[in-house]
């Protein structure tokens, strides 16, 4: 398995972006997540969920991947 570290540019359920939050997250049960910034708006999110923010970008932009899902 490849390493993934934050600032990474990505392939993320075949969406091309820039990892911008690696780690577990409140919205999922345990467990790492990548925080994905998009380069187009084919996200769910603002980086942020319900009510949490992990990250900022644009509406739509941000995407939340487990990490087989990321390459």
């Amino acid at each position: 398995m490849s390493r993934i570290d934050l600032g990474s540019r990505v392939l993320a359920a075949g969406k091309k972006g820039l990892v911008m939050f690696v780690g577990e997250t409140q919205f999922a049960g345990g467990g790492e997540w990548i925080g994905v910034r998009l380069d187009a708006s084919d996200g769910k999110n603002d980086g942020s969920v319900n009510g949490i923010r992990y990250f900022d970008c644009l509406p739509n932009h941000g995407l939340f991947l487990k990490r087989e899902k990321v390459r």
